[in-house]
C-alpha cells in the first residue's frame, strides 16, 4: 500500500515502521507492554524471544493476552493513519480491555477464571 509516509505514528523517534519496531521496539508499544507486565528480549532470535516471555509472564492466558494486545496496536495505528485519530494511550488500553471482554464472553469455562482474575 502507498502512504505519504512509512515513519511510526505511534512514537518520536521518527523512524520507518517495521513489524519488530511496531510490536516491540516502539516506545509506545513498550509502555503497552509494561502495563501489561511482558518484558521483551529484543535483543535475541524471536522464537526464543517469545518463549522467555512467556516463562516470565505464565503460561496460562499468554498467547491469548499477546494476539489481543497486537491487534489493539495494529487497530489504533491505523485509526491514527487512515481516520486521524490521535495517539493515546488510553485509547489503545480501551481497544484492549474491550477485546478482552468479548473474549471472556466466549472462552472456555475452565480459562473463564483466570481471564476474569486477570
Amino acid at each position: 500500500m502507498h502512504l505519504e509516509s512509512y515513519r511510526c505514528v505511534l512514537c518520536v523517534e521518527d523512524v520507518d515502521e517495521d513489524i519488530l519496531h511496531l510490536f516491540f521496539q516502539c516506545p509506545f508499544s513498550q509502555a503497552c507492554w509494561i502495563y501489561l507486565g511482558i518484558e521483551w528480549d529484543t535483543s535475541i532470535e524471536h522464537q526464543l524471544m517469545f518463549l522467555r516471555a512467556r516463562e516470565k509472564f505464565g503460561p496460562i492466558i499468554f498467547r491469548e493476552i499477546i494476539i489481543l494486545a497486537m491487534w489493539a496496536l495494529w487497530t489504533h495505528r491505523n485509526s491514527i493513519i487512515f481516520d486521524g485519530a490521535c495517539r493515546s494511550f488510553a485509547v489503545w488500553r480501551r481497544r484492549f480491555i474491550d477485546e478482552m471482554n468479548a473474549v471472556t464472553l466466549r472462552v472456555k469455562p475452565m480459562l473463564k477464571d483466570k481471564f476474569n482474575l486477570w
